[in-house]
């Protein structure tokens, strides 16, 4: 059973007792890279890195030494509106590994030396993220689509930016966004509530800070319908078409995530055997989803001979468009069936579930439930889903095209 708690700072636990023997938790801060601006895009990801740089207690090393002493796995990532850092344990090992994980969040000291270092590793990852032309290809086509500024901006930053963080810029940063309001922690396993809150008011709440959110910037959501092509002297091209569907809370949410996984979810969707197995264009073709709070986008991606970019930028367009018009009963049934075995297959996943249950709070305010997520699969209709898909704004599109001696497609 899921337990909820908030406290009077306005931090929020989450625990789902059981299912595991061993304990997995989750501490997730409502901030990415839609709470920078131009300047200092990239420091929410800069200060994933720094948190694991030691603590008044515990430098770099003994942070990381100690938690693979106890065996625990842990990990964090950051993205576009969430940092999340997370870990997986023995029962006996918990209190030190959320001890440590907590520390490392929320009372980093930000050693001057180890910044300088972390720099360096952050700048070779924006290196390495630029010798990854479907990565750079995805980051040109949020580009496309919403700008270059909030969701359209980059998580890693540029070179620039992440070489001229302070650790006053850090701070203040950190004072708007890793506050207690703005953030929730989970657990899942063999764990209580009662347990999991002795936890958080011993490592938590006497370092946690309680000032008041930022306030984030707004920026126009809606598809600024822009084409962006990047040259880089690799074999293949890589093409990226995204369009507006739902967010992340919509009450249609299920049945756009079973129209795209028809449009391109798998070896047999439209996409797959039109443009893979009928034509021969693409080694890799599929469709995705981003879903966000307030906004959402889905779109298709094809690695392809770039000889054939226009010929298959063509046959995509046809594919969305032919999609748009409704999906068959035999589509529907199957990826419906695919979408229930995913809910069920998640919650056997601990480390999984507790990154679930933190983001679906934060962004909804509310408990995930996975026997309502399964009802909301079972009662979604066929109607329902042919009534989302033609809502998709596929007349107004992104496009990003990443290759050598690029020409813009015809």
């Amino acid at each position: 059973m899921n337990k909820i708690k908030k406290y009077d700072n306005g931090l929020t636990l989450i625990v789902a007792e059981g299912g595991s023997t061993s304990v997995s938790f989750s501490i997730m801060v409502n901030v990415g890279c839609i709470n920078e601006t131009e300047k200092n895009n990239g420091i929410s990801h800069y200060i994933e890195h720094m948190n694991f740089k030691g603590t008044k207690e515990y430098n770099s090393f003994e942070l990381s030494n100690i938690l693979d002493a106890l065996g625990t796995s842990y990990n964090a990532f950051t993205s576009h509106d969430c940092t999340c850092y997370y870990a997986q344990c023995l029962k006996e090992n918990s209190e030190k590994s959320f001890q440590i994980m907590s520390s490392a969040v929320f009372a980093s000291t930000f050693n001057e030396d180890e910044a300088e270092k972390e720099k360096q590793v952050i700048i070779e990852e924006i290196n390495m993220s630029e010798d990854s032309p479907d990565d750079v290809c995805f980051d040109l086509m949020t580009e496309a689509f919403y700008g270059n500024n909030g969701y359209g901006r980059t998580i890693l930053g540029s070179v620039e930016n992440v070489s001229s963080f302070t650790k006053k810029d850090v701070l203040n940063y950190m004072s708007n966004f890793y506050v207690a309001e703005n953030t929730c922690i989970s657990f899942v396993g063999n764990v209580t509530i009662e347990e999991a809150d002795i936890l958080v008011t011993k490592y938590v709440l006497p370092i946690i800070s309680t000032n008041k959110k930022g306030k984030v910037p707004k920026y126009n959501l809606e598809c600024q319908n822009q084409h962006l092509y990047k040259n880089k002297d690799i074999e293949q091209a890589h093409l990226c078409i995204g369009f507006k569907s739902v967010n992340y809370a919509n009450k249609d949410s299920v049945a756009s995530e079973i129209g795209v996984n028809v449009l391109g979810g798998g070896m047999s969707s439209r996409l797959f055997q039109k443009i893979r197995e009928q034509m021969g264009l693409a080694y890799s073709v599929y469709a995705f989803s981003y879903r966000y709070k307030d906004a959402g986008l889905s779109g298709v991606y094809a690695g392809l001979n770039s000889s054939k970019l226009d010929l298959a930028y063509k046959a995509i367009e046809e594919v969305i468009k032919e999609f748009t018009q409704g999906i068959t009963v035999e589509e529907f049934e199957k990826v419906r069936t695919q979408l229930k075995a995913g809910v069920v297959f998640s919650e056997d996943k601990a480390l999984i579930k507790s990154r679930l249950f933190a983001k679906h709070y934060l962004l909804t305010g509310e408990l995930y439930d996975f026997e309502k997520r399964l009802k909301q699969i079972e009662e979604v209709t066929l109607e329902d889903v042919n009534r989302v898909i033609k809502s998709f704004d596929v007349t107004n599109m992104a496009t990003a095209v990443v290759g050598r001696n690029l020409k813009p497609i015809k």
